[in-house]
């Protein structure tokens, strides 16, 4: 699990081993595992999640999925103790921009270049978890990235 707090904005990354299947069309079961999520926020990283708030989850179903969690200011919102939340899900393709092409190996990578940045993704579940801590996650948008972006070979 990845955590980043950005003003109104929590993103929150699980990757696919600590992901477990859920049906998205069954409210419960998605209520169920997102009460799970946020008992371990709570927990893990003390962040306590109150107030009304939009979520979109971004599911890549080879990596995992991506919460996002955009705090709604609401007037008519009293309790301070309840959790009010509207969910969005979507099927994407998870890339992850790199800042040094370098910084790890690519093997069992697909590099993209596009827009003068460089992104990857992986081919298949056995390439190595570095890439979680040297890449900056992208889920929103990654069409233009597969549509757009030149597919680099390295030899």
């Amino acid at each position: 699990m990845k955590l980043e707090i950005l003003d109104n904005t929590i993103v929150l990354y699980i990757n696919q081993t600590d992901r477990m299947c859920i049906n998205f069309d069954r409210i419960d079961e998605v209520e169920e595992y997102f009460r799970n999520i946020l008992l371990k926020l709570k927990e893990y990283y003390s962040v306590e999640v109150k107030g009304s708030y939009n979520i979109m989850v971004y599911i890549d179903k080879k990596e995992g999925m991506v919460f996002r969690l955009e705090k709604e200011e609401c007037e008519y919102y009293n309790s301070i103790h309840q959790l009010e939340i509207r969910m969005l899900h979507e099927e994407t393709t998870f890339f992850y921009e790199l800042e040094d092409p370098f910084s790890l190996p690519m093997d069992g990578l697909d590099i993209y270049l596009y827009q003068g940045k460089i992104y990857v993704k992986r081919k298949d579940k056995e390439t190595d978890y570095t890439i979680y801590e040297f890449g900056r996650i992208i889920y929103e948008n990654t069409k233009r990235i597969l549509d757009n972006g030149k597919k680099m070979t390295i030899s």
